[in-house]
């Protein structure tokens, strides 16, 4: 045989088809099998305590505390919505009084509920399909609290409750290194301070809103961090991206005491904005190739070689990167390990962290205030921090706090004379 009959093709899409739709109903009806036996077993634990209370049906029992005493409906969290399950009263027959049954106690708990509609929301179901999102309902039971206004009310009280447990957590490890940077919603600047401890383990320590990113939100970022327990005597290098609000605000909570590390990669951007398209490329490859230099003096040496080549031309460009130029060298002058310098020349680990959050937030449309975006934000990264690792280079820390101990004073006042 040559080849195949005309007809042959669709027969095999029919039967692909056919397999693919019986394979689908077989999965419905097994999902609906498993969440009609999930029930069932509850309703059985639900008779197994009563049970344990009463004793038998029918039987008797001498000095008999508790009785069985008619049927009464409760609600219940179950499948990630409310169902009312009809069940048996339990009545103390001395005292007069209904015993409540533990297991109906558990499932009534609203805290169910709300965590599984924050966990649909955070993995990206809106509040308009979440009822498509949960298991298949039970026949005969009505299922309810599962509507687009229920969910989106829960999850607001569930958000709040969780961002003011977090803003008032106490912090009782020592952070050496931070980084600080923002993250823009809908006018809404939110600032995120991340915490570096000795082992290179990364923990988020607080952020704050504000309508931009100002030196009085920058402030109160830094000081609600002290009034929570952070030790600013043990923190001993900042990274930031060169905001000079973030930079005063620094300086007024922490006082001059504290080494700076300028990001590099803002820096690029800052100075790139200032050139035309066709010679961007070309700055920002000789920026990195001098911040990629093993030394301060060559790395400096190269910096200065591009502010002349660009102060003919674009003395803008040029007048941008000789502004902070030795914040963006700090870890050079601290000789830090390669490594570790690539980890923290940058906030690269917060703009990790952001885009955790926006990840997270891609799915919101409509921005109705600051109280909104906060919420999702912290939302945003407390779903993200079960993500976090060791930043590259941390067996390092070490060796740079050390260096810092020894050399932090004179670059101080180097950086001090240079501003």
């Amino acid at each position: 045989m040559k080849g195949k009959r005309k007809g042959s093709k669709k027969q095999e899409g029919i039967l692909e088809n056919t397999g693919k739709d019986l394979a689908y109903e077989v999965g419905n009806s097994l999902f609906d099998l498993i969440v009609t036996l999930g029930m069932a077993s509850f309703i059985e634990e639900i008779e197994d305590e009563v049970r344990k209370v009463c004793g038998d049906r029918y039987k008797h029992q001498s000095n008999r505390e508790y009785m069985r005493w008619s049927a009464h409906e409760s609600p219940v969290i179950f499948g990630g919505r409310k169902i009312s399950i009809r069940h048996p009263r339990v009545r103390n027959i001395r005292t007069k009084t209904e015993k409540q049954i533990e297991t109906i106690q558990q499932y009534k708990d609203r805290e169910l509920l709300s965590l599984r509609q924050m966990e649909q929301m955070i993995i990206g179901v809106s509040t308009r399909k979440y009822r498509r999102s949960l298991e298949t309902g039970i026949d005969g039971l009505e299922p309810y609290g599962d509507s687009k206004s229920t969910v989106s009310r829960n999850f607001v009280a569930k958000t709040l409750e969780k961002l003011k447990a977090w803003r008032d957590q106490l912090i009782n490890e020592l952070y050496p290194i931070i980084m600080i940077d923002g993250i823009v919603y809908a006018g809404t600047t939110v600032i995120i301070a991340l915490g570096i401890n000795k082992t290179g383990d990364k923990k988020v320590l607080g952020a704050w809103e504000g309508s931009t990113e100002n030196s009085r939100v920058c402030i109160d970022l830094l000081q609600n961090l002290i009034e929570r327990g952070f030790d600013p005597s043990a923190c001993k290098l900042a990274v930031i991206d060169g905001s000079k609000a973030l930079r005063k605000a620094l300086d007024d909570v922490f006082g001059k005491r504290i080494l700076v590390q300028r990001c590099q990669v803002h820096k690029k951007k800052n100075v790139a904005e200032y050139l035309p398209k066709e010679k961007r490329e070309s700055a920002q490859k000789a920026m990195s190739e001098a911040y990629n230099a093993e030394s301060y003096a060559i790395a400096k040496r190269s910096l200065l070689n591009l502010v002349k080549h660009l102060e003919k031309e674009y003395p803008q460009a040029a007048r941008s990167l000789t502004e902070g130029m030795e914040e963006t060298l700090t870890l050079h002058k601290l000789k830090a390990h390669k490594k570790i310098r690539k980890s923290l020349c940058t906030t690269n680990p917060i703009e990790s962290l952001n885009s955790g959050i926006r990840n997270i937030t891609r799915r919101v449309k409509r921005w109705r205030n600051s109280d909104m975006v906060i919420r999702w934000v912290c939302t945003g990264i407390i779903e993200s921090e079960k993500n976090f690792r060791k930043i590259n280079g941390h067996m390092y820390i070490e060796a740079l706090l050390k260096n810092i101990e020894r050399m932090g004073e004179n670059i101080l006042e180097e950086n001090s004379k240079a501003a």
